[in-house]
């Protein structure tokens, strides 16, 4: 049987749920920005030397 509102029945448990899983979201934030300003960093150095190396082959 499959209960239509579950989350009405347990609403103690997800106030609970809800705010670890609101901290779990801030530490993801945190440690996700250096994560992308790195690769980030790593992607444009990657397209340089890409270029780099097309023009002394080919240029």
């Amino acid at each position: 049987m499959i209960k239509p509102f579950p989350n009405l029945i347990y609403k103690k448990k997800d106030r609970n749920l809800s705010s670890s899983k609101s901290n779990v979201k801030q530490e993801e934030n945190v440690k996700s920005k250096p994560l992308i300003i790195f690769g980030f960093i790593i992607s444009l150095t990657s397209i340089f030397l890409l270029l780099f190396t097309i023009n002394n082959k080919f240029g």
